[in-house]
């Protein structure tokens, strides 16, 4: 089931070509992007702030915001970002404190809109219309749905593989993956990073319901205090990005053996509803770490190595 799926993303797969975004300023160890209007933020910390905010209009470094640091509105450790583009907000959670901001960005000084502290500290939390989704080793369900205050709801989910279900730090770590969520909207998806595994969701009335599933493959790995992946372990989804309109995953595709033993990167696109009905792909000709999405545009911009250091391109679809 599983490799049929994947051959109907890939069988009418479009090729892309990419070009590089020549930048003002330093760019070091990038990890993530997020888009909004004509300003790429780079999630690239570099002299105690955060983001460095690109105009892609003149290819300009506008700014640097988002103090690191644990005074109001600053932030520090581990960091995972989402963007919500209608309410124009960006959230970013910290996984060491469990606290999840929210920040204007129409509003060149960044202010902080509001902060929710979630007790028991997901390893990643995304938005939704009406809630908050985490992930983490939990000891029931595969996700945590919390209210808009942070407060527990309810569990939903379960995991591929029954053998370790015994075992939530286990089956976590080896069925981690990159959330994803329709912030103005119910739906949220998950793709695993080291099997074909894809599932969507849907919140509403508080209960939350799987819409659609793809994949077959276990996870080809053992977990002792770490992921020990097999050679032939398949590398799945490696990022994601969220619009309105659209779910994007980045998928591998490559065994761990034929990634080089690296568990990132990807040049593989591919396009769902968020009710998760398959829409298109696209086959990037460099691989990319991160990526995000000007759809109305139709570019993809993506963090790529060049000559050894990490630089930013631009795919016109």
């Amino acid at each position: 089931m599983g490799s049929k799926i994947n051959n109907v993303f890939l069988s009418d797969i479009k090729p892309v070509s990419g070009e590089l975004v020549n930048v003002d300023c330093l760019i070091g160890k990038p990890y993530r992007l997020v888009f909004h209007d004509t300003l790429l933020f780079i999630c690239d910390p570099f002299d105690s702030k955060t983001l460095t905010v690109l105009d892609v209009r003149n290819n300009r470094c506008i700014d640097r915001v988002l103090q690191t640091g644990s005074g109001p509105g600053e932030v520090s450790g581990s960091l995972r970002f989402s963007l919500s583009s209608i309410h124009k907000k960006l959230y970013v959670f910290q996984i060491q404190s469990g606290i999840f901001n929210t920040y204007n960005i129409s509003d060149k000084s960044f202010p902080l809109v509001e902060s929710v502290h979630i007790v028991e500290r997901p390893a990643n939390v995304v938005a939704t219309a009406g809630a908050l989704v985490g992930i983490g080793p939990f000891e029931k369900g595969r996700y945590h749905i919390y209210d808009r205050q942070g407060n527990f709801m309810n569990h939903a989910g379960t995991y591929p593989s029954e053998e370790i279900s015994k075992n939530a730090q286990a089956r976590f770590f080896l069925y981690q993956g990159d959330l994803c969520s329709q912030p103005e909207g119910g739906y949220f998806s998950l793709g695993s990073s080291y099997s074909d595994n894809l599932e969507f969701y849907k919140i509403q009335n508080g209960q939350t319901e799987l819409l659609k599933k793809y994949g077959a493959r276990d996870v080809e790995a053992k977990f002792e205090n770490t992921v020990q992946l097999d050679d032939n372990c398949l590398l799945g989804y490696k990022s994601s990005y969220a619009t309105d309109k659209y779910c994007y995953m980045l998928y591998s595709g490559k065994t761990f053996a034929e990634n080089n033993r690296r568990v990132s990167w990807g040049k593989n696109i591919f396009v769902f509803e968020w009710d998760g009905n398959f829409v298109k792909s696209f086959r990037l000709d460099h691989e990319v770490l991160a990526f995000a999405v000007d759809e109305s545009n139709g570019i993809i911009y993506g963090v790529v190595l060049h000559d050894g250091e990490a630089a930013i391109m631009k795919f016109k679809t």
